[in-house]
């Protein structure tokens, strides 16, 4: 009776313990959800520049420039400019012929919107966006491709961006343009 007693409890230990795994498995595995209020949104993704619009412009479209962005649109009059990157992986086709699956490039997009408050403030707004593209073999040699994008929402990126468009603001005044 108590070898039978033992491996019951056993038994019971061991379905307890791979339902554990399972709910570590697919908790870990969850999207975490980013939530921020819009007044926190709006915190961390503006900033006022004490310079003229043409100059904090001008300087954005040279900061995007720099980091490896194409400028996709820059409307001077409404202040709104549309930027991307995309860093492909020179492996994809390879990882996919191996694994079935790649993932084939790294995305970013960023978009400003540069208001003049008046004629020597500017107020920059920043979104950006990070994602990713993959593909996967599906039946008869068909590639079947995702995209997925997000919104960043670290607060610390945001202020690497506006210390670098400060700078750029900086040194296109010390250039007089």
């Amino acid at each position: 009776m108590a070898i039978k007693k033992s491996n019951f409890i056993h038994m019971k230990m061991k379905k307890i313990i791979a339902l554990l795994c399972v709910i570590m498995l697919f908790s870990s595995c969850a999207t975490q959800m980013v939530t921020r209020s819009p007044a926190e949104v709006k915190m961390m993704t503006t900033k006022q520049f004490e310079s003229d619009q043409d100059i904090v412009f001008k300087s954005v479209i040279s900061l995007l420039q720099s980091e490896s962005y194409i400028v996709d649109r820059a409307d001077k009059e409404t202040g709104l400019i549309n930027a991307s990157k995309r860093i492909e992986n020179k492996n994809a086709n390879m990882q996919r012929a191996l694994w079935g699956s790649s993932k084939d490039a790294n995305t970013s997009k960023a978009m400003f919107y540069v208001e003049e408050v008046n004629e020597t403030v500017t107020e920059v707004k920043i979104t950006l966006y990070e994602g990713a593209e993959s593909s996967r073999s599906g039946y008869w040699g068909q590639v079947n491709k995702d995209t997925k994008e997000q919104m960043i929402y670290e607060p610390q990126v945001y202020q690497a961006w506006f210390q670098s468009l400060q700078a750029e603001i900086e040194r296109r005044k010390a250039l007089g343009r």
